[in-house]
């Protein structure tokens, strides 16, 4: 019986050496995919899953899905009667009261006028009153991951959405995160605390529930510093990593930014990655993929790192010939041939198909 792409996936990430290499883009857009189906003469239809699913097996790539994690803690409850025409009420009850946020209806995620709703110290306190009823969510937390396993099954692996303690689950605007850490430290460690703590709950269910990966990410250097990374990202990511390891599980760690000095300074080799993704050229990142690849343990899968704009813009003969040299650079590694990012929006059906294509010509010569 031929192995399932779930199987291929996992089995590449724990024995490279005696397995068939993988292609896996990062999260194409719903609408390259639903646009390639159609360019290739296939059906669609309204679930992305499942176009997903339809497009990896005639194309032949191995597909990765990614869940929620944050949402899962975060559960924000809309309140329309005390929302307005440009501004969203949202609310989460605690045993500590009402913690209410307030955000533009049309939101840009993670910018500065996102509304996220730590703004105050107060805001911490209420952060982690959340954090601390997460179990009471249990039931609806396993019925999402089973829900997620069955709709995925043997076609492709799961990845755990990343926590980002260092975000606060993404409940704070990036350019906040650094005035509260120098203004509030100790209760933004708290905070921290909280949303790691919760999270591995949640973990804990996704384990049990057959999800493939557990992960975390952060940002890259033009958002932070290595002293930064290192007080505020590393302890839990190499927590996260230890927890999953101790359960069984394979850990995933996701950076798109700046991260080629992290990587020379062997500190992503401490991570207790099993996959470490994008190693993300310029301009989305800074790396220079045979020299980085070089600086990672050869136990650790690397997964990238194809330009999301030379992917969007380019011809499918620029994207193959890229396609060629991310192999080389790669040879004698375990590299999983993929994208620096989520697929952008907008992204030629042709130049999806020379990606695959280029890609997975490349694991057969």
């Amino acid at each position: 019986m031929m192995p399932t792409p779930r199987q291929r996936f996992l089995a590449y990430v724990r024995n490279p050496e005696l397995s068939p290499r993988v292609v896996s883009p990062f999260l194409p857009d719903a609408g390259v995919v639903s646009a390639t189906l159609a360019s290739l003469g296939l059906p669609g239809s309204g679930d992305p899953v499942a176009n997903e699913i339809a497009l990896s097996r005639h194309l032949g790539y191995e597909p990765m899905f990614m869940t929620e994690c944050s949402g899962l803690i975060f559960d924000w409850t809309t309140i329309e009667s005390r929302s307005s025409e440009r501004q969203v009420v949202q609310v989460i009850p605690t045993a500590e009261g009402e913690w209410v946020r307030h955000s533009p209806r049309v939101e840009v995620p993670w910018s500065d006028e996102s509304g996220c709703p730590v703004q105050t110290l107060h805001d911490h306190d209420m952060l982690v009153a959340v954090c601390r009823e997460v179990e009471s969510r249990a039931t609806r937390i396993r019925a999402y991951f089973r829900e997620w396993r069955e709709r995925v099954g043997e076609n492709g692996v799961i990845v755990l959405g990343h926590p980002h303690p260092a975000w606060l689950g993404y409940q704070i605007n990036p350019s906040s995160i650094f005035y509260h850490w120098q203004d509030y430290r100790e209760a933004y460690i708290r905070s921290m605390d909280a949303v790691f703590h919760a999270s591995v709950f949640v973990m804990s269910i996704a384990v049990d529930e057959g999800i493939d990966f557990m992960s975390d990410s952060s940002y890259g250097l033009e958002m932070t510093s290595p002293s930064l990374f290192a007080d505020m990202d590393l302890p839990y990511i190499r927590a996260f990593a230890q927890w999953t390891k101790q359960h069984g599980g394979l850990f995933w760690y996701h950076n798109c930014g700046h991260t080629r000095s992290l990587i020379s300074s062997g500190m992503f080799n401490t991570l207790g990655a099993d996959v470490i993704e994008t190693l993300a050229p310029p301009p989305e990142g800074d790396n220079e993929l045979a020299e980085s690849r070089a600086a990672i343990d050869r136990t650790i899968c690397t997964k990238g790192n194809l330009n999301l704009q030379l992917l969007r813009d380019g011809t499918p003969a620029e994207i193959a010939r890229e396609v060629r040299r991310i192999a080389g650079a790669v040879r004698g590694y375990p590299h999983i041939i993929s994208t620096a990012d989520a697929v952008l929006p907008g992204t030629p059906p042709e130049n999806f198909i020379a990606f695959v294509n280029s890609a997975r010509e490349t694991t057969v010569s």
